[in-house]
Order: C-alpha cells, then sequence, then structure tokens
C-alpha cells in the first residue's frame, strides 16, 4: 500500500477547502432568494396552455425551410400531422422559471403605447448562460401575450451556436439557427411555420 506524503496530503486538504468554500456559495446564493415568492416567466407553463386550449382545431401550416443563402423550400402540413415535440424541445430548453435561476438574469418592464402593448423583459446577467434574452409582449387591454421572443447562446469546443426564437400565439412560429463550428463552414437555417386561420 502507498504511503500518503506531506504533497498528497496538502493537495487532498486544498480541495476540500475549495469543494466546502464552493458548497458555502451556492447555499449563500440559495438563501439569498429563500424569502423570494415565484420565480421567472414559464415558456414551457405558456406552450402547455397553448396545447390544451388549441389541441384538437384542425388547420393547414406553411412550412418554409430556409438554408444559408438557398431559397427557401416551401411545403404545407396539418396540425394535425405536424411533428410537434421537436418544436417544443427547441423552446422548453429556454426554460428559466427554476428558482435556481433567480437573481442570474435581470428584468425590466416597459411599456409600448404606440404598439399598445406590455414588455416583460429578462437578460442574463451572463454571457456563458444558454438562454440570453426573454421578452414577452402583452395586449395592454386584454393581457394576452401576443409575442415571445428569446434568444440562445451555446459554446463548446467544437464551435457557437446561436438561436433566435419567435412565437406569435397561433400565426407565426419562427426558428433561426447560426451555427459557427471550429473546423467547416458556418450554417445558417431559418424554419418557419405559418398557421392559415
Amino acid at each position: 500500500m502507498k504511503k500518503i506524503t506531506v504533497y498528497h496530503f496538502i493537495f487532498l486538504v486544498s480541495l476540500s477547502a475549495f469543494a466546502l468554500q464552493s458548497c458555502k456559495k451556492k447555499k449563500a446564493e440559495a438563501d439569498q432568494y429563500a424569502d423570494v415568492k415565484g420565480h421567472y416567466f414559464s415558456v414551457r407553463q405558456f406552450t402547455l396552455d397553448e396545447w390544451q386550449t388549441f389541441h384538437g382545431s384542425a388547420f393547414t401550416i406553411l412550412k418554409t425551410v430556409r438554408e444559408d443563402k438557398k431559397k427557401a423550400d416551401s411545403s404545407y402540413t396539418t396540425s394535425d400531422t405536424l411533428n410537434w415535440g421537436n418544436i417544443f424541445k427547441t423552446f422548453f430548453e429556454t426554460e428559466i422559471s427554476d428558482r435556481k435561476y433567480l437573481g442570474k438574469y435581470t428584468y425590466n418592464q416597459f411599456e409600448d403605447n404606440e404598439e399598445g402593448s406590455r414588455n416583460f423583459y429578462y437578460k442574463a446577467n451572463d454571457d456563458e448562460m444558454f438562454t440570453q434574452k426573454l421578452l414577452i409582449t402583452v395586449d395592454q387591454v386584454n393581457n394576452k401575450i401576443k409575442g415571445i421572443y428569446i434568444e440562445t447562446f451555446k459554446k463548446t469546443l467544437w464551435g457557437e451556436t446561436k438561436q433566435n426564437l419567435y412565437y406569435n400565439p397561433m400565426k407565426t412560429i419562427q426558428i433561426q439557427t447560426d451555427e459557427k463550428p471550429m473546423v467547416g463552414a458556418r450554417k445558417y437555417k431559418v424554419v418557419q411555420y405559418y398557421f392559415m386561420l
């Protein structure tokens, strides 16, 4: 059996102290928001509410896909045959309503009287957060959501990916993806769904 040297001992003590300090910091951050009730806006809950409200309503959807500088490819589908799972997954990944995100976003609210809307804006305090921006636009009169806009950012060893997501309830869904790989050409893709109601 190997003997533990002084260097090993110092390393283990330092590692333990670092882990303990990290845990204390996380606990302090959690305690800071212990008295705060509620959470940030939930994209997931809003999507599920929309699904429960409109599921079963059959309508035509025009889907367009444009990659890089190529001409857009268009096709028609219907609400009962569209693969909603992939669309939901893309939006669900931007979820910031978990209480662990409290304090990680700067929140602002502002009115746009010309458009007759009220805006709720969340901006990430850290450039490394996946969901960078979330903007919810609400009608000033009836408080119904008019639009949701989201920006995401993901950086890995293999490159960077940015997304711009937009949902105009029962009118349009747009998913823009901009990939910059470490090696190879940049890829840009826009997928849009127009609800033909």
